[in-house]
Parts: structure tokens; C-alpha cells; sequence
């Protein structure tokens, strides 16, 4: 199987262009203002076999150069760090990648107060080894864990609206919650609220894993970001339009768009086919992470390399990328353009 997504990488970087290896030779002016276009490189780094070593205090210096940035608390003094547990164990963020950031977040200044990690659903992050199940635990490496549970997880004046019905399990829990007062409850069944209180004055990183999607065509960063942390996401999940509009309409809330760092796609573990569930016939594992600014970049590039695994390995169609909604609905709001995402070799 390695050999295989190895392959496609290749491929990958023949069509998108491989640029040269992240040296010291180009000197920028940190922390300038950058726009969109200029954030649609992503970046490939080959990491320590099977995720047990990420190398992140030489990739994040570079990419930090590459893009302008220096990550410390004077610029931005409070990180927010979104996980990817919802198929855990099967398929999550890698403990070893969260153990090496936050390391690295405090070789930079920062102090753990300052730092936190969440997820929408705690029993996802009990499934994945970031909280016990003591339901007293809070914290993982000294650094608060908090999830759709805790009561400062949501806002109640940021959510996302919509027309569409709740699906029928979210339906019965507004059943439950407002069973006295129907006007109440199908205002609230409209409503998907977003993490407000976590990113309101939080920059945030994003760890995601890739995996095939028969709705989006890839859930990876910026599923993971949106769909993955409101409420209410079951009625979005299983339409084709609606899921890409929903995904590119919350990513484009200037206070989550405004407010990124960064993303890592990890191929440490990733699922080419039958999505929305863990399947460990389709599930893969691959020493490498695609990091950049643009979450719908990274997810481009990311999905071109799970069509042809599909291709390769399982022999199963691919995907149609050239008119998937996603990237139609991102390039409308204004969030990069296809034609400008591109892949370089940074280790």
C-alpha cells in the first residue's frame, strides 16, 4: 500500500509543481500581510515511521518562513487546536502529532493556559487517548481538552441558519429538550451553533485526517473545522450541495477565516473509500502531512492523492475533482482558486 500512495504523490507533484527543498537563501518580512492566492501553497513533509515522529520543529520554521509568519504569544497570544476524533479509534489525530505541537507551542513561549484542544464530542476523545473516562478529566499534556458538552463550547448568538430539517436522531433530541414549546424548538432545529466562545479570541491550528466522503468527496480540513464542530450537522451531512455550501459558508465567517494558522493533513492514517464511517478495509497509513494556511487547498490536494488510491490499490472509480462544490463554493466566497493550489516538498 505505501508504495502505492508514494506513486501518487509523485504524480501529484508533476501536475502541481515540486519547488525547491525550503532553504534559508529568501528572506521575508514576518508576519506581513498576505492574500488569499499567496496562501494556496501547501506543503509536503515526509515524517518518522508510522506517525512516531513528526518533525515539526524543522517543518513548522520553514513553513513558518515560507508564509511570512512568526507563531508566538505577541502576535497571537491564545491558540485553539481542533482535533479530529469522530472515528476514533479507527481513524484520529495522532497523539504523538498533538504531543510534538504542544511542545513546540511551548519552546515558542507559549504557556499552557494559553493553549487548548477541542473536539465536538467527548466520547470521541476518550475513543482517541486525548481524555480519560474519568468524566473529572479535562486535560491532556497539562493542556485543557473541552468538547460540545462544556457549557463554553457554544454561543448562543453565533450559529449558522438554515432551512433544512434536523435529521431524525438530532430531531429527537430538540423533541426532548423543547417538549413544551414547538414554535421554540423548529426555530432552534434551524439553527447549528459554532464553537463562538473557543475561536472568538483564539488563532487556530487544525489537525485532520483525509478520508472519502460520498457527499463533499473529501472530509479533511475544512470539514473538519466546520461541519465537524457545530451542532446540528447530521442534516447537512448526507446532501451534496448543501454539505459543500454549509462547509464553505462557515469557513468564510471572517472571525474562523481570519483567524487561521495553520492545517495538517496526516496521511498517518486515511480512508479511500466508504466515508462518513470507519472502514478498515479502505483505511491506509502513509509517513507524510500536507501543511499550509488554506484548509480547501490542502483538501485538494489531499483528494487528488486518495483518487488514485482508490485507483491503484482498489481499483474504484475516482472522484470527480474538477466539479466538486466544494472548492465551486470556496472559489465564489473568495477562499483561492483551483488553478492556484499547489504542492512543494519541504523535507
Amino acid at each position: 500500500m505505501k508504495m502505492y500512495l508514494v506513486t501518487s504523490l509523485f504524480f501529484l507533484f508533476a501536475f502541481a509543481g515540486s519547488g525547491k527543498e525550503g532553504g534559508g537563501e529568501n528572506e521575508v518580512d514576518l508576519n506581513s500581510s498576505k492574500s488569499v492566492e499567496s496562501m494556496s501553497e501547501v506543503f509536503l513533509a515526509a515524517v518518522g515511521q508510522n506517525g512516531m515522529s513528526y518533525h515539526l520543529d524543522k517543518i513548522i520554521p520553514i513553513f513558518e518562513r515560507e508564509n511570512a509568519i512568526d507563531i508566538k504569544p505577541t502576535f497571537y497570544p491564545k491558540i485553539a487546536i481542533k482535533l479530529n476524533t469522530q472515528f476514533a479509534p479507527g481513524i484520529c489525530t495522532s497523539l504523538n502529532l498533538v504531543r510534538e505541537l504542544l511542545i513546540w507551542l511551548t519552546q515558542k513561549g507559549y504557556s499552557k493556559d494559553k493553549i487548548i484542544l477541542f473536539d465536538r464530542d467527548r466520547d470521541g476523545l476518550v475513543a482517541a487517548g486525548f481524555l480519560s473516562e474519568k468524566k473529572d478529566d479535562h486535560f491532556f499534556e497539562g493542556v485543557r481538552v473541552t468538547d460540545s458538552s462544556k457549557e463554553d463550547y457554544y454561543q448562543s448568538n453565533w450559529f449558522h441558519e438554515s432551512p433544512l430539517p434536523p435529521s431524525s436522531v438530532d430531531r429527537a433530541k430538540f423533541i426532548l429538550n423543547f417538549p413544551n414549546d414547538q414554535k421554540l424548538r423548529l426555530r432552534e432545529e434551524r439553527k447549528s451553533y459554532l464553537p463562538a466562545k473557543i475561536l472568538g479570541d483564539a488563532f487556530w491550528i487544525n489537525l485532520a485526517v483525509p478520508m472519502d466522503d460520498p457527499y463533499l468527496g473529501i472530509d479533511g480540513a475544512s470539514a473538519n473545522m466546520t461541519l465537524g464542530a457545530m451542532s446540528n450537522y447530521g442534516r447537512f451531512s448526507n446532501k451534496t450541495t448543501l454539505s459543500a455550501a454549509t462547509v464553505a459558508e462557515v469557513m468564510a465567517i471572517p472571525e474562523i477565516w481570519d483567524k487561521k494558522l495553520f492545517s495538517i493533513i496526516d496521511f498517518s492514517s486515511f480512508q479511500v473509500a466508504n466515508g462518513q464511517r470507519y472502514d478498515s478495509y479502505y483505511a491506509g497509513s502513509q509517513n507524510a502531512i500536507f501543511i499550509g494556511r488554506n484548509p480547501f487547498a490542502l483538501d485538494y490536494l489531499a483528494w487528488k492523492i486518495i483518487n488514485k488510491e482508490r485507483a491503484l490499490r482498489h481499483g474504484l472509480s475516482v472522484r470527480d475533482i474538477n466539479n466538486a462544490l466544494i472548492f465551486k463554493y470556496s472559489e465564489e466566497l473568495g477562499m483561492g482558486k483551483r488553478v492556484n493550489f499547489r504542492a512543494k516538498r519541504i523535507r
